[in-house]
């Protein structure tokens, strides 16, 4: 059962013939032997076992192989052998660095240890998890005496920073470490000794209605200054003072003290268009938010009454990612209505335009990307779905009507046909020019 000891303290012999090795070091490639141990205690006790046993080697008369043992651990402080040589009249060597971590274990883990904990003082958070980033002279060493020595046991030096600096964290904040998504990854950065918090994004998802037209979805840079202001536009950056992302992000992101906030939203609408009804799904994504437990119903009170009656969310409730890509995907296949006020350049028979129910239920609209998005959008076909077409309201020269449709369907080319790029349209089935003068989503599918 104890054939294995040997090779136990002879490795441990020979790694400190190669290197001096502080306790943390020497313990560290032994860390899989063991249980409830720290690297420290692991170092510690195989020091013990050898000045022991130099100090039998010293009893059977083995006095020159016993010397040179304890003149190896008393290089690196090891206080029982350099007490054992100094009572046996011999000379104590000089206590050198260890050769390996330089010292990196004690103070200066120990500051940074303290200045992460200071740190997180700021930050909302349940769970977390440690890194580190330690010189790359230090992880070669690591490596060479690893294959020198042929030993198996060991860890690397970043796991047992990481390990217990987790420990001390949750012993002084009572928090939880989390390996995969943790609240808040903490660095340690040992090149320029300061530490590093990055919060997770808090995602969050609800649905908004833009009240009035004249306002886009995203932030437009004027595009005269590119966003760095001008007179043009009056030194805002901005080509539109307000949209729909600004109204909604601004306030989260000084509710949770965020350094910025992305928005996600499940398709977009043209500036001329409302969003009316079951509203238009999106998602926030709170970059490095610094809190992150957040009173919604209180957030979404406050953006409302910031708005002004321009836009309005509601049902906001907290989300993961995967909220974001399944939005993006849903906008191009679920179903939307529109509302649309149209145009017509000569009077049509009311039986005619009637006819548009008909013509227009569960019909595929081919449309080529709309001229008036080809400078941003590849020229590409798509196949879409018009599922029905209703008639609200026919007047001598406009008429109302709701359109269900497939998402992605440009519906002011399904209208007017893009001079033919959307093919069948309405002013192609009507073989009358029409303009169209409202267009408001109504219902977007979650």
């Amino acid at each position: 059962m104890l054939d294995v000891a040997p090779s136990i303290i002879e490795k441990s012999l020979k790694l400190m013939e190669e290197a001096v090795l502080c306790d943390k070091c020497l313990g560290r490639f032994f860390a899989n032997l063991g249980f409830a141990l720290n690297n420290e205690t692991r170092g510690s006790s195989l020091k013990t076992i050898i000045c022991m046993v130099s100090s039998e080697l010293i009893n059977k008369g083995r006095q020159q192989e016993a010397i040179e043992m304890l003149r190896i651990l008393a290089k690196s402080g090891f206080k029982p052998a350099r007490e054992l040589l100094a009572r046996n009249g011999l000379e104590v060597p000089e206590v050198l660095p260890c050769e390996l971590c330089e010292g990196l274990l004690y103070e200066p883990l120990h500051q940074l240890t303290n200045k992460a904990i200071n740190y997180l003082s700021a930050y909302d958070f349940n769970t977390y998890l440690v890194g580190c980033r330690v010189p790359g002279t230090i992880i070669e060493r690591e490596d060479a005496l690893r294959s020198c020595v042929e030993i198996e046991w060991g860890e690397s030096i970043k796991r047992e920073i990481n390990r217990e600096v987790g420990s001390i964290i949750m012993l002084k904040t009572g928090k939880k470490p989390d390996f995969q998504k943790p609240d808040v990854l903490v660095i340690l950065d040992f090149h320029r000794m300061d530490v590093e918090v990055k919060p997770r994004p808090v995602f969050i998802y609800g649905r908004y209605r833009k009240l009035i037209r004249g306002i886009p979805q995203s932030k437009w840079f004027c595009p005269s200054c590119r966003g760095s202001g001008c007179p043009e536009c009056n030194g805002t950056g901005k080509r539109y003072k307000f949209s729909v992302e600004e109204l909604i992000t601004k306030p989260m992101i000084e509710r949770f003290e965020a350094h910025d906030a992305k928005f996600h939203g499940a398709g977009r609408e043209d500036i001329d268009v409302r969003v009316l009804g079951s509203g238009r799904p999106f998602v926030i994504e709170v970059i490095e938010p610094k809190k992150r437990f957040i009173n919604l119903e209180e957030l979404q009170r406050e953006i409302n009454e910031r708005s002004q009656g321009m836009v309005e969310v509601f049902n906001l409730s907290y989300t993961d990612r995967s909220t974001i890509g399944k939005l993006k995907l849903s906008a191009k296949a679920k179903r939307k209505t529109y509302r649309a006020l149209i145009e017509i350049e000569d009077q049509l028979e009311k039986e005619r335009i009637g006819a548009l129910s008909d013509f227009f239920r569960e019909v595929t609209i081919k449309q080529w990307t709309p001229r008036r998005v080809l400078h941003r959008r590849a020229d590409k076909l798509r196949m879409k779905r018009v599922y029905e077409v209703e008639i609200l309201d026919v007047k001598d020269k406009t008429f109302e009507v709701l359109i269900k449709c497939q998402g992605g369907l440009y519906v002011k080319e399904l209208i007017h046909g893009d001079e033919g790029r959307t093919t069948p349209s309405f002013q192609e089935f009507l073989g009358a020019k029409l303009r169209v003068l409202e267009l408001d989503v109504i219902d977007v599918e979650d």
